[in-house]
């Protein structure tokens, strides 16, 4: 499925659902875990999809992750090019 930036949040599936799940991640991973992964602390803000929903990955809790912004951005960035 290719990205599609037109479509509103909930037309590309994160709804209540999907707020729901980020409060658990949020709780459970209260530092992001690819800052962890390279030696750094920051704070998750953002419940992340490990493999994205555009690319096939499914909403169950195994495929998410905690990140920051700046680390949420920059994957969501490398992914997007893949996908163009």
């Amino acid at each position: 499925m290719p990205w599609d930036r037109t479509k509103t949040r909930q037309e590309r599936g994160y709804g209540a659902e999907h707020d729901a799940m980020r409060r658990v991640v949020l709780a459970e991973e209260p530092l992001c875990r690819i800052c962890k992964a390279a030696g750094r602390i920051s704070a998750s803000v953002i419940a992340d999809h490990i493999k994205p929903k555009a690319q096939g990955g499914s909403d169950d809790r195994s495929n998410y992750q905690g990140a920051c912004k700046e680390c949420h951005d920059l994957k969501t960035a490398e992914e997007a090019a893949l996908a163009a």
